[in-house]
């Protein structure tokens, strides 16, 4: 059954009360009407009921009190006082004696006090050093944890003197739940750990595999555990033995589980609803009668079971008493019987080594132990595992492995709670496939980064001759341009020259123009050696400088003077430069900047090193500037200057022909921002 406006509640307890099935719910109490679950009053975090006599009382698990009184909560008068003193605390189990609660928590720090009529709250501590306890109040019976425990033992404290129960190695908090049974003996639980005993000694124990939620015995005898994730599981009787048991509700969590009147059994789970096992046909076995032939008469007699006292323990007497069990001091034996892989029977041995495909194991274990009850078992799988497994079975079975290096152990307990001290062990290794090996990878790796290696090299030849082919193309194509445009530098500057002399003649000034000519023979001479270089040394461009300026300055009637100024660290001998770099700049000086100007100027020229590698040229007048000389040829329509265009082309051919770096920078010169001239600065990397 579920319920329809949530159908995935958790039902943390059931009980019959009043003829009526009731559910404790994360969000209310639930009631059984005709086989559907109707809310009766609703409320978060609900955890227990209590019946106190005719009361009907349940808690949250916060530790508030609610009386179910007409399907209403009513709480107590005392809840804010106990939630204060829960705060932070995960409530372990409650009972009610004597008109007081009694309140268990699971991370410890004793137990909590209710006095319901007088409203007093107290704290008991029991059994500090030991990790759980079970605690009699009245003939109810409690258990609990403790916070600071330094032993690994159950503390069983009833009226009589306590005594002790070894616990398996896992002492991490959690819930406990004690319960009596009918033929007076209890059991314990915690976690995946069972202990049944009585009020002097541990009886026997089970290890459930799963978490045990909660435990209850129904009329007809049998003991039910509910387990988390684990469904529920029926012990026919309170040995425990796996062989009398029956399991239901397979992987489901069932939190909850009562017995009605007519003998049904009721299981409440997490998130999964509720179930109902209907009470099963009874078979009535009549035994038959038991007669006697004796003195020829027929005689009826009743069959009786007699109990007869067993004899007390005499040092003297060979017969010992049977009905005290003493406590397991000798560890049991356990040992791999037989492997199964894939299905099939294996020799036993100490190490397997197996093929990826051979991943399937069944493992047949059995113990050695004086003792008459079953053995529990610790197992772990270490390459797969990291915790240990409980478990009574003696098979294990580990399906699709992982190839990998696998370690099984196995130990086996007594009922006293002693460990063998040598663990069964066998060891596996299953191989990967070829495909997945190391050196099957390592080798398909290698030859693909072959094959692209072969690839990329061919390629990469192929682009690196299609690269040789398209430079030396486009280094003949840019040779060519430099070559043409070196061929405009002469006729340009011809150009000029010519017009210089055409002034001298037309002046009559023959002395100059005689002058003129022979200093131009030398620069028409030294040019066109020049302009067939690729590069020529700083000491030829400089002469080649000189003497154009010199020209000029006859020219324009010794209008300006000129300094060239040279590094000390300059080989102007040995440091080369592409020719007639310098000469536009210069040029660009004196006609735009110089000529027009009313006074002389001058012209500075210098060679520095920026760096071993670097040659920074800069050329500086102080004639009119940039703006005044443009406004000034706009305003007499000059024809255009050809020189510094054709050097910025000249510089990103060569640029572009050795991958260097040339540049020029153009500086206005200004003094209380009235232009003072020009500065050119042009770096020129040095091979």
């Amino acid at each position: 059954m579920k319920s329809k406006e949530n159908p995935y509640l958790q039902f943390n307890d059931v009980i019959e009360y009043n003829g009526k099935i009731l559910f404790v719910t994360n969000d209310g109490v639930y009631q059984n009407v005709n086989n559907q679950l109707k809310i009766v009053s609703q409320k978060e975090n609900l955890a227990k009921f209590i019946k106190v006599n005719k009361q009907l009382f349940v808690w949250s698990i916060y530790g508030e009190f609610y009386e179910l009184k007409k399907s209403k909560l009513i709480p107590q008068p005392f809840n804010s006082l106990v939630s204060k003193r829960l705060k932070n605390k995960i409530i372990n189990s409650v009972i009610y004696n004597d008109n007081t609660f009694w309140i268990s928590t699971v991370i410890g720090g004793g137990i909590i006090k209710i006095d319901q009529k007088n409203e007093e709250i107290k704290t008991t501590e029991l059994q500090a050093e030991y990790p759980y306890y079970v605690a009699q109040f009245g003939k109810e019976f409690i258990s609990g944890n403790n916070s600071n425990p330094t032993k690994k033992q159950l503390a069983i404290s009833f009226k009589k003197n306590p005594f002790y129960i070894p616990l398996a190695e896992n002492l991490s908090f959690s819930k406990t739940n004690v319960l009596q049974l009918k033929d007076g003996t209890f059991i314990f639980t915690r976690q995946y750990e069972a202990i049944r005993f009585n009020s002097t000694k541990i009886i026997n124990r089970v290890f459930i595999e799963k978490n045990i939620e909660n435990i209850y015995q129904s009329t007809d005898g049998k003991v039910w555990f509910t387990l988390n994730s684990g469904g529920t599981i029926c012990f026919i009787d309170g040995n425990f033995n796996s062989s009398s048991s029956i399991r239901y509700l397979g992987n489901k969590t069932v939190v909850s589980v009562t017995e009605d009147r007519k003998g049904n059994m009721w299981f409440g789970t997490s998130g999964s609803g509720v179930y109902i096992l209907k009470k099963a046909i009874q078979l009535t076995y009549n035994p038959p009668k038991i007669f006697s032939t004796t003195n020829a008469k027929t005689e009826e007699i009743e069959s009786v079971s007699i109990l007869s006292e067993l004899p007390t323990i005499d040092e003297n007497s060979k017969v010992l008493r049977t009905d005290v069990r003493k406590n397991d001091t000798i560890p049991p034996v356990v040992f791999i019987n037989n492997i199964k892989i894939n299905g099939t029977d294996t020799t036993t041995l100490n190490y397997y080594e197996l093929n990826h495909n051979e991943n399937n194991l069944e493992i047949n274990i059995s113990g050695v132990f004086g003792g008459k009850s079953e053995l529990q078992y610790k197992y772990i799988l270490e390459g797969k595992e990291t915790h240990w497994n409980y478990t009574t079975n003696t098979r294990m079975y580990y399906t699709s492995l992982d190839p990998g290096n696998y370690t099984f152990k196995i130990f086996a307990m007594s009922d006293g709670g002693v460990w063998s001290k040598i663990p069964a062990v066998i060891t596996f290794s299953i191989n990967p496939p070829l495909y997945t090996s190391f050196w099957f990878i390592f080798s398909i790796l290698f030859l693909l980064i072959a094959i692209i290696l072969v690839v990329v090299f061919i390629g990469n030849r192929k682009a690196q001759k299609r690269n040789k082919l398209f430079e030396e193309e486009k280094r003949k194509v840019l040779i060519s341009e430099l070559h043409a445009l070196r061929s405009q530098m002469n006729p340009h500057f011809i150009f000029n020259t010519l017009s210089s002399i055409q002034s001298f003649i037309t002046k009559n000034s023959s002395k100059d123009a005689i002058n003129y000519l022979s200093k131009f023979s030398k620069l028409m001479r030294g040019t066109l050696e020049n302009t067939q270089k690729q590069k020529i040394p700083i000491k030829d461009e400089i002469e080649t400088l000189k003497l154009y300026m010199d020209l000029e300055k006859l020219r324009l009637n010794n209008k300006f003077d000129y300094n060239i100024i040279v590094d000390d660290e300059i080989d102007v001998q040995f440091e080369e430069i592409p020719p007639m770099l310098l000469q536009p700049y210069v040029e660009n000086a004196i006609w735009h900047g110089i000529s027009h100007k009313t006074e002389n100027g001058t012209i500075n020229i210098s060679f520095k090193l920026e760096n071993e590698n670097l040659l920074k040229c800069e050329i500086e007048d102080d004639g009119v500037g940039r703006k005044k000389a443009m406004k000034i040829n706009k305003n007499q329509q000059k024809n255009k200057s050809f020189g510094m265009s054709i050097t910025k082309e000249r510089l990103e051919i060569i640029n572009s022909l050795k991958n260097s770096k040339l540049s020029v920078s153009i500086i206005d010169l200004e003094k209380n921002k009235v232009p003072k001239g020009t500065r050119i600065e042009l770096f020129i990397p040095l091979d």
